[in-house]
């Protein structure tokens, strides 16, 4: 579900990595989140100079302990070995750098059994 964003917004980024930012977390969005749960997506100001793209989901929410290690390569909250979603752990690693490499930041909020939210927060243009 696209929630929308005003087109005057511009935000200083690369196309191809915000592009793929954007990709990995709807892809995990769609991946944590059960048939019938919803996704969005939306952008919005943040604050003055900054643009924020909000990927949510009704997913499976993420444990306060364990939200920052998310952003870590290889790492995943679920390590069973029976797990039951694809992936090798890098998707929100590789994420953050390339935010972070054109000045801005990926942040996470979310609640267990809640879902969760992704900010993509980058530089006005």
């Amino acid at each position: 579900e696209f929630g929308g964003c005003d087109p005057a917004l511009k935000a200083r980024a690369d196309a191809e990595k915000l592009q793929q930012i954007v990709l990995n977390l709807l892809t995990n969005a769609g991946k944590f989140t059960e048939p019938g749960g919803r996704v969005t997506l939306e952008g919005a100001a943040a604050g003055t100079g900054a643009v924020a793209i909000r990927v949510a989901d009704t997913g499976h929410g993420i444990a306060p302990a364990q939200q920052e290690r998310i952003f870590q390569p290889f790492v995943q909250v679920d390590a069973r070995l029976a797990r039951t979603h694809e992936g090798v752990g890098l998707g929100l690693a590789i994420s953050r750098d390339l935010a972070r490499g054109m000045g801005g930041d990926l942040t996470v909020e979310s609640s267990p059994g809640v879902g969760s939210a992704f900010t993509l927060t980058l530089p006005r243009a």
